[in-house]
């Protein structure tokens, strides 16, 4: 769906409970967006936010689409938001879309920094778990907490990206190895 020109704000609850809607274009001009905006649209995959937001500091939705907003730097986004964003981030960077250098570089650190904050999230949002799979973001101790959280979010298909992943990309630990105990 796009919204028309000329719409410069996207009111408290516009959206919400929209069951029929997929994906939407933000036009530009849109400068600010009420609460819970896009909640509960069960099928929405994106949101493409245009240039003239800035920030988005009221949560959109519980938990919310993939946020696409490459112009905008994860700092400027609510902590409910951030979520989104990073799944936004990580759809347009696995689809190769072009966006500032910096940018790209300050959601990929966040989204490593924050990796542990991140994983239940990415469980729900394939792309940002594609991306932390991809980019090799996750380390052996992520592995069970993000195993388990695939099977309470029962999702068959995150935990057999997540098995296949640890199976090749983290090195298990030689049976045979002797290790040192301090004290001992």
């Amino acid at each position: 769906m796009t919204i028309l020109e000329g719409v410069t704000i996207i009111e408290d609850y516009t959206f919400n409970g929209c069951k029929n809607l997929t994906s939407v274009t933000i036009p530009e001009g849109v400068t600010k967006f009420g609460w819970w905006g896009f909640g509960r649209c069960a099928n929405l995959q994106s949101v493409i936010i245009p240039e003239s937001v800035k920030k988005i500091i009221k949560p959109i939705g519980d938990g919310g689409p993939p946020l696409i907003a490459l112009h905008i730097p994860i700092s400027n986004f609510s902590a409910e938001n951030k979520p989104g964003a990073c799944a936004g981030f990580a759809k347009a960077y696995l689809d190769g879309w072009e966006m500032d250098e910096e940018i790209k570089a300050g959601y990929l650190k966040y989204i490593k920094r924050q990796r542990k904050w991140l994983s239940p999230e990415a469980v729900q949002y394939k792309e940002l778990l594609q991306l932390m799979l991809a980019e090799k973001m996750l380390v052996r101790k992520d592995i069970d907490p993000l195993l388990k959280e695939c099977d309470r979010q029962n999702n068959i298909a995150a935990k057999a990206a997540v098995l296949d992943y640890s199976g090749q990309n983290l090195k298990p630990v030689a049976p045979t190895k002797e290790f040192k105990l301090k004290g001992l």
